[in-house]
């Protein structure tokens, strides 16, 4: 469904009408819905690692730089993934968060696990030590395309009633609810609990039902699995 039909309903519960379009209107509650959307939109896509807007990306090194951008609709990575190496199984990259210990490595240049390791710096992926040439990273990450035009192209602002949320329509349509009565210096508290509670319903729907098993798991610690077989 698209921008528009979620508009509308909201518009409808808050005033009793119903316009024929709202991100091409120049009405005033039609703006103002409109700069609501692309808010509402955003900060719903960030509260949780939704999988309609997860993606995977490979960056293949070109043997001279250390340095990649990120993908051109990055938001931010998926939480808790980090970048694999598709010819090595048993580890990938160790992800360096700390700048003092990535100088630390760099300085001594010792104590480097192939394939090496990575940090987020200047908005782009740094590597150490530079990868060589057609080497591989890939890495899970959630995209800034909250929307779809109506050709089916992802996109991260909305321009047009046609323009489609990536996410669940009702979600947006009880995000504008509380956020234009917000926007009036009106009570909101029922319909921001409305949305807080179907938000979190559909979290929790978002990845499908989850296995409980008894005892602690070792990814709860960071922890990988053991080595298969016996060392030396």
């Amino acid at each position: 469904m698209s921008v528009l039909s979620a508009a509308q309903q909201a518009i409808m519960t808050l005033v009793g009408r119903k316009p024929a379009a709202v991100v091409s209107s120049t009405d005033v509650i039609c703006v103002e819905m409109t700069a609501l959307a692309q808010t509402a939109a955003v900060e719903i896509a960030k509260s949780h690692d939704w999988q309609a807007l997860s993606q995977f990306y490979t960056i293949t090194a070109n043997g001279t730089d250390a340095a990649y951008p990120f993908p051109s609709d990055y938001d931010r990575m998926v939480q808790a993934s980090e970048l694999y190496d598709p010819n090595n199984w048993c580890w990938g990259y160790r992800h360096i968060s700390d700048y003092g210990e990535w100088l630390q490595y760099q300085i001594s240049g010792i104590g480097l696990i192939s394939p090496g390791i990575w940090t987020i710096r200047k908005n782009q992926f740094q590597f150490m030590p530079t990868p060589g040439a057609s080497q591989k990273a890939i890495f899970p990450y959630v995209s800034k395309n909250v929307w779809v035009a109506t050709n089916g192209s992802p996109k991260a602002e909305l321009t047009a009633d046609t323009d489609v949320f990536a996410l669940d329509e009702r979600l947006l349509t009880l995000s504008l609810l509380w956020r234009w009565l917000a926007l009036k210096r009106m009570d909101y508290q029922q319909e921001f609990a409305d949305f807080e509670l179907a938000l979190s319903q559909e979290q929790t729907r978002d990845k499908g039902a989850r296995t409980i098993r008894s005892g602690r798991s070792l990814r709860r610690f960071n922890i990988g699995p053991a080595y298969p077989w016996p060392l030396g």
